[in-house]
C-alpha cells in the first residue's frame, strides 16, 4: 500500500469535503434532468436507432483516443477524447433524454480504454455531459420551428432553424464549463482533479491551482481543441440530417483529428519531469531566459529560489527509493501550492528544485521562500507500521534588478546562498548578497 501524504498545508488533502458536495450536487441535478426527460419522451424507433448509431461511432472514437499516446513517458495527462463531437450532434438531432444519457456508455468505454480513470470520475463526467446535453437539446426544441426527425432543411434550412441550431451548439460548451458543472480539468484549485482521480495534480507543469499564466502554459490547447470539437459536431449533425450513410465518410477524419490533438501531450512530455510533473530543467531555463530578458527591459525585479531537500540520501538509504519518490512528489506539490500562478516551478535534478518568481523583489522573495520552508516541514508521509515521515528544505534566494539579465549568474548566486543555508544548519532560508539596486 502506497504511503499517504497528509499535512495541514497540503492543499490536495484539504479539499475533499467541498468536492464531495459539488459532485453529489451535479449527480442529483443530472438524475432530476433524466427524470424530466423521460417524462416528456415520446419514443420513436428512428430516434432509438440514431442514438444507437451515435453511441457506436462515439464509442469507437473514444476507444481509439484512449489508446493514443499510451507510451508517453509522463504521468497520464487528460487528453481530448472529442466526446462533444457526438454528444452535441445528438443534442440537436434527438429529444432531450438521449443527450442526457449518452455520456454513460461513452464514458464507460473511455474508462475501459484508459484504466487511469476510476468509476467515480466516469460517472461525474457522464453527469456533466448529460446536464450540458439536456440544456442544449431543450434550447433547440424551444427555438426550432421543427420537432424532428430532422432533415437538412429542418435543421439549418431557414433563418430561425439555423439560429436555433447555433444557439443549442453555443449552450453546450457554456454549460459544460460552468464552475459547478464543469468536467474535471487540470488546474482546478479545489482539489477536484486529485479526489476524482482524473487529470493528476500538476498536469500543468507549473502549478495545479489558479488560472494559467503566460509563463505557465505548457502546450495544452483547450480553446482550439474545444472549438474544433464543436465545429466537427456541427458537420456531423448536418451530414447525419442529410443522410446517415455520410457518417461513413466523416468518421475517419474525426479519428485522424484525435491523433493530431496528441501534439499537446507530446509537447507536455517534452517539457515536464516524469517523476515530479514539474517543468524539467531545459524547459525551465528556456522560459526563465525569456522572463529575465523581459524583466531587464521593463526594469522590474526577478528572483530565483533554489530549494534542496535536507538529508535526502538518508531517506533513500533508510526507506528505499520508492518512498524517496513519494517525498519528491510531496515536496513538488507543496512548491506548486506555495508559488503564484505566474511563477515557474521546475526540478533542477536529484532532490533540488528551482522556482522563478517574476516581478518579485528581495524581501517578497524571502517571504515566499520562508513560506515554502514552513509548508514542506508541515507535510507528513504516513508509512505503514512506521511513524509519520517528514522532511525539511534549505532555500537559497537571489534577486536581479538591473538593465542586463544574466540567468546563469543569477542561478549561481542562488546556489551560493543555498550552500550557506546548508552550512548554517539546514532547514533555513539564506539570501544572496544584492548586486544591483533600483535606480
Amino acid at each position: 500500500m502506497l504511503p499517504r501524504l497528509v499535512g495541514r498545508d497540503w492543499t490536495l488533502w484539504c479539499a475533499p469535503r467541498a468536492v464531495v458536495r459539488r459532485v453529489v450536487g451535479v449527480m442529483l441535478c443530472w438524475a432530476v434532468l433524466v427524470g424530466v426527460a423521460i417524462a416528456g419522451l415520446r419514443p420513436r424507433w428512428v430516434d432509438v436507432l440514431a442514438f444507437a448509431a451515435f453511441v457506436a461511432l462515439g464509442g469507437c472514437a473514444v476507444v481509439v483516443s484512449g489508446r493514443l499516446g499510451a507510451d508517453l513517458a509522463v504521468f497520464p495527462a487528460a487528453r481530448h477524447d472529442l466526446l462533444a463531437t457526438w454528444t452535441v450532434a445528438v443534442a440537436v438531432l434527438l429529444p432531450p433524454l438521449y443527450p442526457t444519457v449518452i455520456g454513460l456508455p461513452l464514458c464507460w468505454l473511455a474508462g475501459r480504454a484508459d484504466p487511469v480513470r476510476p468509476p467515480h470520475l466516469r460517472m461525474f463526467h457522464a453527469a456533466a455531459l448529460g446536464i450540458a446535453g439536456f440544456c442544449a437539446s431543450s434550447v433547440h426544441l424551444l427555438l426550432s420551428p421543427t420537432r424532428g426527425p430532422f432533415t437538412v432543411d429542418g435543421l439549418v434550412g431557414s433563418g430561425s432553424a439555423a439560429a436555433a441550431f447555433l444557439s443549442a451548439v453555443a449552450v453546450y460548451p457554456l454549460v459544460a464549463s460552468l464552475p459547478g458543472v464543469g468536467m474535471a480539468r487540470a488546474g482546478r484549485g479545489d482539489g477536484l482533479d486529485a479526489w476524482l482521480g482524473g487529470a493528476p495534480p500538476g498536469t500543468d507543469v507549473h502549478r495545479p491551482a489558479g488560472p494559467p499564466s503566460r509563463a505557465s502554459r505548457l502546450g495544452r490547447e483547450p480553446v482550439p481543441a474545444r472549438a474544433v470539437e464543436i465545429c466537427s459536431a456541427i458537420v456531423v449533425a448536418v451530414l447525419w440530417a442529410a443522410s446517415p450513410f455520410l457518417m461513413l465518410a466523416v468518421t475517419p477524419p474525426v479519428l485522424l483529428l484525435q491523433r493530431s490533438l496528441l501534439h499537446a501531450d507530446l509537447l507536455h512530455a517534452a517539457r515536464s519531469d516524469a517523476k515530479t510533473r514539474l517543468a524539467n530543467a531545459a524547459y525551465w531555463r528556456q522560459v526563465a531566459e525569456r522572463e529575465i530578458n523581459r524583466a531587464a527591459r521593463a526594469g522590474r525585479p526577478l528572483s530565483v529560489l533554489l530549494v534542496d531537500i535536507d538529508h535526502f540520501k538518508r531517506v533513500n538509504d533508510r526507506f528505499g527509493h520508492l518512498i524517496g519518490d513519494v517525498i519528491l512528489l510531496a515536496v513538488a506539490d507543496t512548491l506548486r501550492a506555495a508559488a503564484r500562478p505566474r511563477d515557474l516551478v521546475g526540478r533542477f535534478g536529484g532532490e533540488e528544485f528551482v522556482i522563478l518568481l517574476t516581478e518579485v523583489g528581495r524581501e517578497h522573495a524571502a517571504d515566499i521562500a520562508e513560506r515554502i520552508r514552513r509548508q514542506v516541514a508541515a507535510t507528513r508521509c504516513r508509512l505503514d507500521g512506521r511513524p509519520p515521515l517528514s522532511v525539511t528544505v534549505s532555500v537559497g534566494v537571489a534577486t536581479h534588478h538591473g538593465t542586463a539579465g544574466d540567468l546563469s549568474a543569477l542561478i549561481a548566486r542562488a546556489d551560493t546562498a543555498l550552500y550557506r543555508a546548508k552550512a548554517d544548519g539546514r532547514n533555513r532560508v539564506h539570501l544572496a548578497d544584492p548586486l544591483c539596486t533600483p535606480a
